[in-house]
């Protein structure tokens, strides 16, 4: 049992479980069944028929913030004009002044939010620019304009248009306009370009350029979407999805270079790219001329990039640093839980919802892994209880692929491979795990390889799974660690189609965009999303994917995403075994104010509603 009970999974659970049921209620009845998963995929649903186009469209409906939610479904009643305010809930004051000095967790790997998938990198990027919407800072549930002054919904909710604000300015004086919003909008929507997390939104609308995203005139854009969503807006809302200029772009500047970016003070944001030490840090400083009246409250921050443990404890302890910048820090639970308890409480851990899908990357280009025996052998013979307990002290949750939004985490803790070892079933489990490798052609295991990004749990996490397999399955192999920007190239090696790719198994994360089963399929199981690094696709997947996004009923799409998480977990043709689902924690310093711990790891990274009290 974990020492901080309220973080334990058999905690989480009925507290999951009570607030998905909330969520259902407010939006329709859902069958509660326990569906165990079946030897066989279950057909796969045929998306919804889309109704026929309106022949006028319906009135205009004013919006306001949009409560965003870790909500099971996609309803376009969400997206209402009754909520709070379109404007971003800020404190009316704070203390100006001072440079804070922030931590972070690994080196920057992109510049230019285009295709990224890198938390290290929009961490940097998010405080250059803006975006139409964002999450409020304050409710941070709420989604409200940044570069928007508003936004109306029309046509039966699958028309969004936008407002953009007057006398926003670049840096360097030119004026903001919709033609730069709409000119990055359709580098994200290119269907033909990477979708990274800057281009999730694409899911939902027509395609960018053929009617998808329009521009109207200088202050105005509009959204076309293929059917009434309320997850668009939140995928809209993400901090990757950032504007750029459109003059910069369009003279061939790389926006992916710091020293672009420095070298012709690019930006719109509340601070300006000073220095940039590859490895060490980047500075930035008080954008005087930004458009927002009051912001930022910093002079400045220091980002230095600290990728030890011990050193970045014992710069929290010594004082040398503010806060985190950002939910992932390469802390453990417990180490965070013991920098709070060595430091008399000064420096505190702020718990970001459950959302890091921890997993097991399966290069199913290489052989053996391209076997579903092998597949379903490795993902039975995993201790996952072993694997939460020695990393990360009992407080991560069950291993669901779709993260308790389809089935429980309850269930899920019955399904074989996931309940316990030691527990009813456990045997069996590891019984079956090497039969299917003995049917496999490998009763005594063969040799493989790890490659783990030297960040996070991520060395602690594998050695857990490499033991476990070894032991068990007779799998072995060494184990190479790689800095974050250099492991992210390695994974990448295997996305062209003609590459088979030069890794074969790696722990790795994803850090979900928006708490919905979408955000979680746009991370892991479409084709180009953030972790498939080889590009996995299936025709089933696909199909469950499209019907449960464009239904409205709750408690169907419940029962889609069961059939769909099924399929997945039998690993009868999937790439990545989920080992558990963490929570990620920001460090806040003594001297910090106006932090709000934001829905998902993935925003919040603009810092413009902090200051420094002292």
């Amino acid at each position: 049992m974990s020492r901080y009970w309220f973080l334990n999974p058999r905690t989480l659970l009925p507290i999951m479980t009570a607030f998905l049921l909330v969520i259902a209620v407010a939006c329709g009845s859902s069958d509660t069944d326990t569906v165990a998963p079946a030897a066989k995929a279950p057909a796969a649903k045929a998306p919804a028929a889309k109704a026929p186009a309106a022949a006028a469209k319906a009135p205009a409906a004013k919006a306001t913030a949009v409560p965003s939610g870790a909500v099971p479904t996609a309803v376009p009643a969400r997206v209402t004009s009754a909520q709070a305010t379109q404007a971003p809930v800020v404190a009316t004051s704070g203390q100006y002044g001072g440079v804070a000095r922030m931590s972070a967790y690994a080196d920057t790997k992109d510049w230019d939010p285009r295709g990224s998938s890198s938390l290290s990198s929009i961490q940097a990027v998010s405080q250059l620019y803006n975006q139409l919407v964002q999450m409020d800072t304050a409710d941070t549930s709420q989604i409200v304009c940044d570069l928007c002054d508003s936004w109306e919904i029309t046509n039966g909710g699958e028309t969004f248009t936008f407002k953009i604000r007057d006398g926003i300015k670049w840096i360097d004086g030119d004026d903001l306009t919709a033609e730069d919003i709409h000119y990055s909008m359709l580098r994200y929507g290119d269907l033909d370009g990477p979708t990274g997390r800057s281009g999730l939104w694409r899911n939902y609308v027509l395609e960018a350029k053929n009617g998808g995203v329009n521009l109207i005139d200088d202050n105005t854009i509009e959204f076309n979407l293929q059917f009434a969503s309320g997850a668009f807006m939140r995928f809209l809302a993400v901090d990757y999805v950032k504007t750029l200029p459109k003059k910069a772009l369009e003279i061939g500047l790389d926006l992916n270079q710091a020293e672009t970016i420095i070298d012709n003070q690019l930006g719109s944001g509340p601070f300006v790219l000073d220095e940039y030490q590859r490895g060490n840090f980047y500075k930035v400083s008080k954008n005087e001329n930004y458009f927002k009246d009051g912001r930022p409250f910093f002079d400045g921050i220091d980002h230095f990039i600290i990728t030890d443990t011990g050193t970045l404890l014992a710069q929290f302890k010594a004082g040398q640093l503010d806060m985190s910048n950002g939910g992932f820090t390469n802390l453990a639970p417990t180490q965070a839980f013991e920098l709070e308890k060595d430091t008399g409480g000064d420096y505190r851990p702020e718990a970001v919802s459950p959302s890091a899908d921890w997993g097991l990357m399966m290069n199913i280009k290489k052989a053996p892994f391209n076997d579903a025996r092998v597949r379903e052998a490795i993902q039975l013979a995993i201790d996952y209880q072993q694997w939460n307990d020695l990393v990360f002290d009992n407080t991560s949750g069950v291993g669901c692929p779709l993260m308790g939004m389809a089935h429980s985490f309850e269930e899920c803790n019955t399904w074989p491979g996931l309940r316990p070892k030691d527990g009813p079933g456990g045997a069996d489990d590891v019984a079956r795990a090497k039969a299917l490798m003995a049917e496999a052609g490998y009763p005594d295991g063969f040799k493989t390889r790890y490659d783990v990004r030297q960040v996070g749990t991520y060395p602690d996490q594998c050695t857990v799974v490499k033991e476990n397999l070894k032991s068990v399955l007779g799998i072995d192999g060494e184990m190479t660690t790689y800095p974050s920007a250099a492991g992210y190239a390695f994974f990448g090696t295997s996305r062209s189609p003609d590459s088979d790719g030069d890794w074969e198994l790696a722990c790795q994360g994803e850090g979900q965009v928006v708490l919905d089963v979408d955000g979680i399929m746009g991370g892991v199981y479409l084709k180009g999303a953030t972790r498939n690094y080889t590009d996995w696709e299936n025709a089933e997947v696909n199909a469950w994917f499209d019907a449960q996004k464009q239904e409205p009923d709750p408690a169907k799409r419940v029962e889609i995403n069961k059939e769909m998480e099924t399929f997945l977990f039998t690993q009868q043709d999937n790439h990545w075994v989920t080992l558990g689902w963490g929570i990620l924690q920001w460090i806040i310093g003594p001297d910090i104010r106006g932090f709000n711990a934001p829905e998902t790891v993935q925003t919040h990274f603009k810092h413009e509603d902090l200051w420094l009290d002292r």
